[in-house]
């Protein structure tokens, strides 16, 4: 991946990575990358932790529009 390539995709976060960025804001802070960088170091735990939040959130807006 270019440098090029790389500050996109860091500028572009998932939202998984943001996520991830607010929850261990503290250890991102601290890092000397951006927020895809942090995001590729994470464990496979933490990965999970954000993706299954990102899934709740997404169901309650789904409920509430249902309702």
């Amino acid at each position: 991946m270019t440098e090029e390539e790389k500050m996109k995709r860091n500028l572009n976060p998932t939202p998984e990575a943001v996520i991830a960025m607010y929850m261990w804001a503290q250890e991102y802070s601290e890092q000397r990358g951006g927020s895809m960088d942090f995001w590729d170091k994470l464990s496979k735990h933490r990965k999970n932790v954000c993706i299954n939040c990102l899934q709740r959130i997404h169901a309650a807006e789904r409920a509430r529009k249902r309702s």
